[in-house]
């Protein structure tokens, strides 16, 4: 497009001059009295055309007042192709000036680019060389620009103070720290002037006062280990003025950003608060960084901040927050606000996530909370929360919160980090409300969503479980006897002393595995004796955590070498020898069938299981039942053998090729319920049946060793391994449940013999 241009004779071109930057870039710059045409003072924008041709972009230029009354224009566009075409500047359709560089040498002084200007004036000049060198890559690296740089700002401060540089941190990141005049004003931007480069910081400076009480300004900045050298400058942009810092040499020994911040407790949360975004910000693309985060938040966290003042109208808590890995974010606290102040809650992680809470679905009462504001019973404060969100470079272990009141206050919330191992995160999640609150659907949109991924980052956490082995291996055993170990020991000793007495038990391999690994010297001390005292040859496996049971009876049926696989609690006792062939035999009794179990008793001769079914409770969830559990140990419809639709995994037989078949035990349960008629279920599907061989009679003290397990016994574990049942197996359990099993089986008594319910029992 051709641009034609119109100057009356009353008003004159102003000669402009220039400074090359470099082969790509001219600064030019020219004066002019402050009317463009006798009337107004708006000059409006500015264009540089060459040969009635506009120039395309990069270019910019910025126009300032100066000290007589005039005006100064300064403009970086790209050089000409041909050095001897005229650049003219066109405003409001009129050329105002005109440079000719025919010449083919430079005629702009330097250091007359900042002379008449006042402050404000010089750092507008400043601002506009830095803010278009750090967004065109050319200039940004061409050492011609950044020499003009460097001397416009040493002849304002020859003598720049020297930074401190205090610790190191992940992502090659140097915290430094310095000091402005009081009078400096808000730091408005940070710019890095190498001797052949300027680059913006990377972060901007965390402001606060000074610790010298000398009324200064004082400033931390985190700054890659690359900018952080000797003869490079750091230049502060203010609402006043402008500031020069030298970078130090790096002195050995720096300590690291959390030893740092360990031995100084008394470190302002908003400097904590700054290290963890920069650190977040540089993780999103720097594995280091990222870890540094959670290392920060572990080891030197924000300190707890909640709004609990019985004397204001509102107060709030977040007593837990857990990230998830698949972005999820899980909320536990109350909120007091009867007068209906608050608007919504902002959460923040130090990645960026931002969630926001407009509502607060799931309400229980918090009787702390209704002791401390004297409102009884009535105060429905608790709530727990689910919010999906995006993966983030890492799991950050604490979030920061804002409670936003309708007037446009805040409460501003910093909840406790979440527990770093994430079986503790899980626990901790389980255990945020009373179980009777556990309703289907909170299950569903709360706790399971929360609760699914912290399981299974604790299950992929798992190594190669240690194998410590007694006596002599059998090459093919008849049986493997898998039980699984947990705190619970008391009962092992008269266990193992009926194992040894039985001639039955010679073909059978014995493989223990023990889930709390911190019992590892008592539990190999303990069976090395019982190998010694009986010489029954025995496995050890030694799990680096608790990872449930299923997990347990998993990894000792891998290391097991006989076809057909017993699963054994470490509490069921024999009543008598010869038990286990029994067992064998109602395995093989006829073709199809995939598991038996015995009938099992209480230490009273009260039945404890004589076969497992389902059957729902009032509000319609599935439970599962023993039958005839408590009747007495001779009753007539216990002690007939027949199919049933589960057994307990207390005691149960199955082959090899079935527990393959059905996928072996499945871990998504936690610690241990439920995973028992999974298994069960999942043998059914197979095509095969279940039976109940009352025969074989065990006794079992039942659920001591989960009931030692603070994690399962303080939550809703249960209530979540029987939704997570129910929700799998609904529509399976009530296709089984519409058989009469006592009548199908043709060695049962009539219909009228089943079970009263009366006489159930759930688990």
């Amino acid at each position: 497009m051709t641009v034609i241009a119109v100057l009356p004779n009353s008003v004159s071109i102003a000669p402009a001059q220039f400074l090359a930057l470099g082969p790509r870039f001219l600064l030019v710059s020219w004066t002019m009295d402050g009317k463009l045409d006798g009337t107004t003072n708006a000059v409006g924008p500015i264009t540089p055309s060459v040969d009635g041709e506009p120039v395309r972009p990069p270019f910019t230029t910025l126009t300032i007042d100066t000290g007589w009354g005039g005006r100064r224009v300064l403009s970086i566009l790209p050089a000409p192709r041909d050095p001897r075409m005229p650049i003219h500047f066109i405003a409001r359709n009129r050329v105002i000036a005109e440079l000719r560089t025919e010449s083919g040498a430079a005629d702009l002084d330097p250091a007359g680019l900042l002379g008449s200007l006042d402050g404000a004036a010089r750092l507008r000049v400043l601002r506009f060389l830095f803010d278009f060198a750090c967004s065109t890559p050319a200039l940004r690296r061409d050492a011609a620009f950044a020499g003009l740089c460097r001397r416009l700002v040493l002849d304002r401060a020859a003598e720049p103070a020297m930074l401190a540089v205090r610790a190191t941190a992940g992502g090659d990141l140097l915290l430094c720290a310095g000091a402005l005049s009081g009078r400096f004003g808000a730091i408005s931007g940070l710019v890095v002037l190498a001797p052949n480069a300027v680059a913006r910081a990377p972060f901007d400076a965390c402001i606060g006062p000074d610790p010298a009480g000398k009324g200064r300004i004082a400033f931390d900045l985190l700054i890659d280990r690359g900018l952080c050298v000797p003869g490079n400058l750091l230049v502060v942009l203010g609402a006043n003025g402008v500031a020069c810092r030298r970078f130090p040499a790096e002195s050995t020994g720096l300590p690291t950003l959390t030893d740092r911040l360990n031995a100084r407790p008394d470190t302002p949360a908003a400097l904590r608060h700054y290290l963890l975004t920069c650190l977040a910000q540089r993780g999103r693309s720097d594995v280091s960084a990222a870890s540094a985060v959670s290392e920060l938040q572990a080891l030197a966290p924000l300190p707890r901040r909640q709004a609990a003042d019985a004397k204001r109208p509102i107060g709030a808590s977040l007593d837990l927050a857990v990230p998830t890995a698949d972005g999820g974010l899980f909320l536990a606290g109350w909120l007091h606000d009867p007068h209906g102040l608050a608007a919504e809650l902002v959460v923040r992680t130090p990645f960026g996530g931002e969630r926001r809470v407009g509502r607060f679905a799931h309400r229980f009462p918090r009787e702390d909370v209704a002791k401390l504001y004297g409102t009884g019973g009535i105060d429905r404060s608790g709530f727990v929360l689910h919010l999906p969100g995006n993966p983030e470079p890492a799991e950050a272990l604490q979030v920061t919160a804002e409670l936003r009141l309708a007037s446009g206050g805040a409460l501003r919330l910093v909840p406790p980090p979440r527990p770093r191992a994430h079986a503790d995160a899980r626990a901790a999640v389980l255990g945020s409300l009373p179980p009777r609150f556990a309703t289907p659907e909170l299950l569903e949109t709360v706790i399971g969503p929360a609760v699914a991924p912290l399981h299974a980052a604790h299950l992929a956490t798992r190594g190669e479980p240690e194998l410590v082995v007694y006596g002599e291996r059998k090459a093919k055993p008849a049986v493997s006897v898998i039980i699984p170990l947990y705190r619970t020991l008391e009962f092992l000793r008269f266990q193992i002393a009926c194992f040894a007495t039985d001639p039955t038990m010679a073909d059978a391999e014995l493989v223990f595995v023990l889930d709390s690994p911190e019992q590892r010297d008592e539990v190999v001390h303990l069976l090395r004796g019982f190998h010694g005292l009986y010489g029954l040859p025995m496995l050890l496996l030694v799990q680096s955590a608790n990872y449930g049971y299923s997990a347990a009876n998993n990894a000792g049926v891998a290391v097991a070498r006989a076809n057909r696989l017993l699963l054994l609690n470490s509490d069921v006792v024999p009543d008598r020898a010869g038990w286990l062939p029994q067992l064998v035999a109602a395995l093989e009794e006829r073709p199809g069938i995939g598991a038996v179990g015995p009938k099992l008793l209480f230490d009273d001769d009260s039945l404890q299981h004589a076969g497992l079914y389902f059957d729902r409770d009032l509000q319609g969830a599935w439970y599962n039942h023993h039958y005839f559990k408590g009747l007495p140990r001779d009753f007539t419809a216990a002690c007939r053998p027949r199919s049933v639709p589960g057994v307990t995994g207390a005691c149960l037989l199955t082959t090899r090729a079935a527990y393959s078949a059905a996928g072996d035990f499945c871990e998504d349960y936690i610690i241990g319920d439920f995973e028992d008629s999974d298994l069960c279920l999942r043998i059914r599907d197979q095509g095969l049946d279940i039976r109940y061989a009352p025969s074989v009679e065990l006794y079992h003290l039942e659920r001591r060793s989960i009931g030692r397990h603070q994690g399962y016994t303080r939550g809703v574990a249960s209530e979540y391994n029987r939704w997570l049942h129910g929700r799998r197996w609904a529509d399976r359990m009530a296709g089984l449940m519409a058989r009469d099993w006592c009548a199908d089986d043709e060695a049962q008594p009539s219909r009228s013999s089943r079970p009263r319910k009366t006489a159930q029992v759930t688990r």
